[in-house]
């Protein structure tokens, strides 16, 4: 693979010109995408791309470099920058590569039919997710929609032995919509589709969830406000429920002092509801590898277990500060370091439908989106429900507008009541609906 050959011979330039260890990352992906403004075409684009990120130890001090000109004379510049601004870094110990292990193969997360895709295919799957939700009905407007298709191949060498190389595809469909019927207009609310084969895609689907989301905003009104039960559904969960665990769950997070969960393993954080695992092992998902941006393969770990904390997130570095090997969590492309992140996160499904969680609400709000601000480190958070939908006695009375919510997610997380039997996938998510105890809401 052609990948692979570059990132093997820029090791061994890497090391002719000085460098004690070396990895050089290999990125190259096309993008075909088609984008829809107010129900019309607006933006049509394919783009292609091919680079390297070299990162160099040497003395202890790390550099690192990135180009996407892959001819001789800008790869050896880039290999003397990276060369340089080691030289000029600081001297860090934790800086380390790892050394090679198997990475066995994640099936269905390339699709041979990407390669024969081209722009017009994207721009008809466009047209059929706006179609779709349009004709589902007419009150319907959307916002804005994009289809996009996404194939690449990644290679990584580094000194110690590395050796990989990977191909993926995804097609990710996004829209944003409302629905007006005459001066009544309902919130905008968001509908995701992704897959790594193209057959795993259904545009139409897709915009008919769309619309009838936002044609049964219509007719919103205010509540007054309360303290009690509200239902996270999986689109309000990305921000309300997998961005404060990721977060506090990074080890870089956990060593600088910035997440609640620091000196917490083996702890109980969260209700015992709660089950998180991080899974980059889940054939055909989107957030699947055979290796991470290091050439750590990873394993299946659990966050959580019934609320105790179970992991952190690790990457070579923060690994070797905390004297312990790396789970394969680093993330990043070839013009960055490596950072951390997750790959799927998993959150275990419960033993209650969201039809009996709802029945047993006396009084309650379903938040269908979120948009406000969440702190990470602090986990206060505040904003504003969209397509929100007011519980009374057990039934869903109505859809709501102007009305926020705000609380300590940290706290919430211990006053989690229920967890849906129902999960949603989400790109890398898959969620079920969460029920909390003790939001703050406020309407008029």
């Amino acid at each position: 693979m052609k990948g692979l050959e570059i990132s093997e011979e820029l090791v061994r330039r890497a090391k002719a010109m000085g460098a004690d260890e070396a990895e050089v990352y290999y990125l190259k992906a096309r993008k075909l995408e088609a984008v829809f403004e107010k129900n019309d075409l607006q933006v049509p684009k394919g783009d292609s791309y091919e680079g390297v990120g070299i990162r160099v130890i040497r003395r202890s001090r790390q550099g690192f470099a990135a180009t996407n000109v892959l001819c001789g004379e800008t790869l050896d510049d880039t290999l003397a920058a990276a060369l340089a601004i080691a030289e000029a870094s600081p001297v860090d110990p934790n800086h380390v590569l790892p050394d090679p292990a198997e990475a066995r193969p994640v099936p269905g997360i390339y699709d041979e039919a990407s390669e024969r895709l081209v722009l017009e295919d994207v721009l008809d799957l466009g047209r059929r997710f706006v179609e779709a939700a349009r004709a589902y009905d007419s009150r319907v407007t959307i916002d804005s929609t994009s289809f996009a298709a996404h194939i690449s191949e990644r290679a990584i060498a580094n000194s110690k032995g590395v050796r990989l190389s990977e191909r993926a595809s995804s097609f990710v469909c996004v829209g944003m919509a409302f629905a007006r019927d005459g001066d009544d207009i309902s919130s905008f609310d968001a509908e995701y589709s992704g897959s790594c084969a193209l057959a795993g895609i259904d545009p139409e689907a897709c915009g008919r969830r769309l619309a009838d989301k936002v044609v049964k905003a219509l007719g919103a009104t205010t509540i007054p406000s309360f303290k009690g039960s509200v239902i996270v559904t999986p689109y309000a969960g990305d921000e309300l429920i997998v961005q404060p665990i990721a977060f506090s769950s990074s080890a870089e997070n956990v060593q600088n002092g910035r997440s609640k969960w620091a000196g917490k393993l083996g702890s109980t954080v969260t209700s015992p509801l709660l089950s998180v695992t991080d899974d980059p092992r889940i054939p055909a998902a989107l957030g699947s590898a055979s290796f991470d941006r290091e050439g750590v393969p990873p394993e299946p770990i659990e966050l959580l277990k019934d609320g105790v904390l179970g992991h952190y997130l690790y990457n070579c570095y923060t690994a070797r500060k905390d004297g312990v090997r790396s789970n394969g969590r680093a993330t990043g492309t070839d013009q960055t370091t490596p950072g951390i992140g997750s790959t799927n996160f998993v959150v275990a499904p419960g033993q209650t439908s969201l039809d009996e969680m709802i029945r047993a609400i006396p009084k309650g709000l379903i938040v269908n989106r979120f948009s406000g601000n969440l702190d990470p480190v602090s986990g206060d958070f505040s904003g504003v429900v969209k397509g929100g939908h007011y519980i009374e006695n057990g039934e869903i009375a109505k859809p709501v507008k102007e009305v926020m919510i705000a609380g300590n997610i940290y706290e919430l997380f211990a006053h989690i009541v229920a967890v849906s039997r129902e999960v949603v996938t989400i790109g890398e998510m898959r969620l079920p609906y969460i029920q909390l105890e003790g939001v703050s809401v406020t309407g008029k």
